[in-house]
């Protein structure tokens, strides 16, 4: 097979790669060679310094299987999302906090388990006996208390990421039994068959499809750089990590002949000759770290002087390098459109020699210098090209500045009075020791032309500090032990079906749903306000009437009835039937006056309700925009740095989240609302006129045409609308589907995938504004993408129900319900085999 050989040359130093077109990130110092009389190298036992791609090291061959983007989420590892705001922490009886008992019990029994299918896939493979196995996650200190709660998080953090270490390990083994075949069993049933343990398949099923058991390309990995001159011991491993494209690369250091195993590594005198020269990370961002954009007005700040965004940014809106209206045009802007000047009262005066403009958020001012030091660049001399980048590479290793060191530090602080609006405040020699460790490579940025540190949290508010360890390293992270062992003890094979039950729910069934579908039990928790514990014999006022209701009910017909699939077959025992039923008869046949009169040991929501007001980690208001109610949901004690507000239009919902335990984090709150179907907005405060909008006949929608009433549509008909939704998917307002819920979030996700859900979050289009839904309350406006009804009809699909007609059935239940997805798998069955379901539809 005939492979293209990448090279790429940096300083002076030659790689090589086959299966990578573009260099590492980074290139970490290049270590000392394996030492055969001591059987070690210099290989890292810190999870911290193996989170990017890193040199070959004979004792550690999972280093290049850590996924570079891992997605803590589903059954397995649900329990690890949380980030460095919304990591719940505790205080102890000493005055010393830790992370909260119920997330430490769920990481200490997820390390159980991955341990024990460490081994377990260990089994008859290969390794060498003086491999270090990656550090157990207690190791770093998660089940300890600490000094203070800033580093309880900081060490809980780390722990989480040394999760990563060990599925790492479990993902080599998997890799060698899918390339190497062996004879006993597969790896799957290699866990399930375990005499001692035998893991529930289900379980097995939800690792396989995560980042350890995933060994496609759809999970991406550090890989690793293979020094020429040393690496014959990794010719075996490097054909196994190229079948499942694990990033290779290969240093040739001068004059090095390869051995054969690496001739296709080794580049000709013409490959050389041809090289790609790379500043390794700095070839496509300026030295701000932000993407430079030839458009003078490539971020243009919102001018709303009194945004609601607590990081200090009132509200940035970005446009494309198009123009905004989507032409360009030299004619006059409309009076109707021109904005009103800010009133810049309402900013916080800059500080003196900061480099800050009046009213300039931290992402302007950053934009502003990458475009300045990008002239700079075009006209520097040699000698001066040559300075600064040596002011770079002295910085690499993100050293604290020294009490001799010329460089300025600044530090971009919150102003409370101003909603959070951020200052550039200049931090002196001394005060820079305090703050440093406050910050990480990601919140820290330098300016090798003007010689000077910013340091910003709003950069990446969900990345981790560095510093503040003023606990002893040893107590941090006791000495590791030569070889970690292998072998522990069997879990309990209950706890992980735990993980099934508590992540679906304890009435599913799994084969037909897609995860994030729950069961009939949490559904009347979170919903209906269902008491878990109810009798089974509550007394039934008005007792005739709903005795002869609950004669005549069947409990098929109820579950249906709350959204539940009447095919599947769950778990729930005939008592609590019987209390569900009685709830259920309460809320259907008494009218709203008389719902007080629900026993409150059944139904959690009535006059005297043990739902608790107020929420550990969110509070919910209410906001009347364009005659309409919203609930917004905010963190209560963590600031929001999000530019947009959720807004949820329906009360169940927002009830819904009161009762939930989803932390503080407003994005993952919104995203858990996402993955269910359940509709709400993502408001951005615009300093705008009401009148700031492009009239909709300006906008390319997308319709289908009319047809007569008697239309019936064919096969045909649908694979030409499933293009024409395909080309709408990718316009950008076209994230409004997602947030519309119901069956329009259904077909927008069958377009795009799950995969597409973060990135909706990311905030309003740059079709929103002129296009998009536009709300006034409170003398703002608010902007959020919005669909026009020519194409929300055509999201329905040619022979599908109407809008209308949707909103009128019993599966209109305000989230996707396991009803929902049988019936929208049942359609397409039938529209594949040429089967309208129009009239089927009306029947339920």
């Amino acid at each position: 097979m005939n492979h293209k050989l990448h090279v790429f040359r940096h300083e002076g130093q030659l790689f090589t790669s086959i299966n990578a077109s573009s260099p590492p990130a980074a290139i970490p110092p290049i270590p000392r060679p394996w030492n055969p009389a001591l059987e070690s190298d210099s290989s890292s036992d810190n999870i911290k310094d193996v989170l990017t791609t890193q040199w070959a090291y004979e004792t550690r061959p999972w280093f290049p299987l850590i996924p570079t983007n891992p997605v803590f989420d589903g059954a397995v590892f649900g329990c690890l999302n949380h980030s460095f705001y919304s990591l719940p922490i505790e205080s102890t009886a000493d005055g010393r906090y830790i992370l909260r008992g119920d997330v430490r019990q769920q990481w200490e029994t997820l390390e159980h388990k991955l341990l024990w299918c460490q081994g377990r896939l260990a089994t008859n493979m290969h390794f060498p006996w003086y491999g270090q196995c990656p550090r157990a996650p207690r190791d770093y200190g998660y089940l300890r208390s600490h000094v203070d709660a800033t580093l309880a998080k900081k060490v809980a953090l780390r722990s989480r990421d040394a999760f990563l270490g060990i599925s790492a390990l479990c993902t080599y083994f998997i890799m060698t039994r899918r390339y190497r075949p062996h004879r006993e069993a597969t790896w799957t049933s290699l866990l399930t068959n375990d005499a001692r343990c035998p893991i529930p398949s289900t379980w097995v099923t939800k690792l396989s499809r995560t980042f350890v058991g995933d060994v496609t390309d759809v999970v991406p990995r550090t890989g690793m750089i293979i020094n020429g001159a040393y690496g014959l011991s990794w010719d075996t491993d490097v054909l196994m990590f190229e079948h499942f494209h694990v990033p290779i690369w290969v240093y040739w250091p001068p004059n090095v002949v390869p051995h054969k195993t690496w001739n296709r590594y080794f580049p000709s005198a013409e490959d050389i000759a041809a090289a790609t020269h790379t500043n390794w990370g700095g070839s496509q961002d300026g030295p701000w770290g932000i993407q430079l954009d030839d458009n003078l007005w490539g971020v243009q700040s919102n001018s709303d002087p009194c945004g609601a965004r607590s990081d200090g940014d009132p509200g940035g809106f970005h446009w494309s390098n198009d123009d905004p209206w989507g032409s360009q045009s030299n004619e006059q802007t409309p009076a109707s459109v021109v904005q009103t000047q800010p009133d810049l009262s309402c900013f916080p005066l800059p500080h003196r020699h900061s480099g800050q403009k009046h009213a300039e958020d931290w992402e302007a001012f950053f934009a502003r210098h990458a475009m300045q030091n990008k002239k700079r660049e075009e006209k520097e001399t040699p000698s001066q090209k040559q300075a600064h980048l040596s002011r770079e590479r002295s910085v690499e290793n993100h050293r604290i500045p020294g009490k001799s060191s010329t460089i300025q530090v600044f530090e971009w602080q919150p102003q409370d009075e101003y909603n959070g609006f951020m200052l550039r405040t200049h931090i002196t020699k001394a005060g820079v020791q305090d703050i440093w460790g406050d910050y990480n490579k990601f919140t820290r940025i330098f300016d090798s032309f003007s010689n000077q540190w910013d340091l910003c949290l709003a950069l990446n508010p969900a990345s981790m500090p560095d510093g503040d360890d003023r606990e002893d390293d040893d107590d941090i992270m006791p000495p590791l032990p030569k070889t970690a062992p292998l072998d522990v003890p069997p879990p309990a094979p209950s706890s992980f079906l735990n993980d099934i039950y508590t992540y679906f729910g304890s009435n599913v069934s799994l084969s037909s749903r897609h995860k994030d579908i729950e069961g009939l039990a949490p559904i009347l928790h979170y919903y209906f306000g269902y008491r878990p514990t109810a009798p089974s014999s509550a007394p039934l006022y008005a007792s005739m009437q709903l005795n002869e209701w609950i004669k005549k009910t069947n409990w098929d017909h109820l579950r249906k009835l709350l959204g539940d699939s009447a095919a599947e077959t769950g778990s729930i025992a005939e008592p609590q039937r019987q209390s569900i039923t009685i709830l259920i008869a309460y809320l259907v046949n008494l009218k709203e006056s008389d719902l007080g009169t629900i026993p409150p040991d059944v139904w959690d929501l009535g006059p005297d309700p043990s739902l608790q007001i107020t929420h550990a980690h969110i509070r919910i208001s209410y906001a009347n925009l364009s005659q309409r109610r919203y609930y917004i949901i905010e963190p209560r004690q963590s600031p929001n740095l999000l530019v947009w507000t959720l807004a949820i239009p329906n009360p169940i919902t927002a009830v819904m989240c009161l009762r939930r335990n989803w932390g503080s984090d407003v994005n993952q709150i919104a995203l858990a609302l996402l993955k269910r179907g359940i509709a709400f907005r993502t408001l951005q405060r615009m300093a705008c006129a009401p009148n700031f909008r492009r009239p909709l006949t300006e906008l390319r929608t997308h319709t289908l045409g009319h047809q007569p009433s008697s239309f019936q549509a064919t096969y045909a008909d649908y694979v030409v609308y499933e293009q024409l939704r395909h080309e709408f998917m990718n316009r950008p307002r076209a994230r409004a589907a997602f947030l519309h819920g119901g069956l329009v979030w259904r077909l927008a996700l069958h377009s795009l995938g799950f995969h597409h859900l973060p990135s909706i979050l990311e905030g309003i289009s740059t079709e929103a504004v002129p296009f998009g839904d536009l709300l006034v309350g409170n003398g703002s406006t608010y902007y959020n993408d919005g669909l026009p009804d020519e194409e929300i009809d055509f999201m329905w699909s040619p022979g599908g129900p109407r809008p209308n007609a949707w909103d009128a059935s019993g599966l209109n239940v305000g989230f996707w319900s396991a009803r929902c997805e049988d019936w929208f798998q049942r359609r397409l069955d039938n529209i594949r085999e040429g089967v309208s379901q129009h009239a089927a539809f009306m029947y339920q």
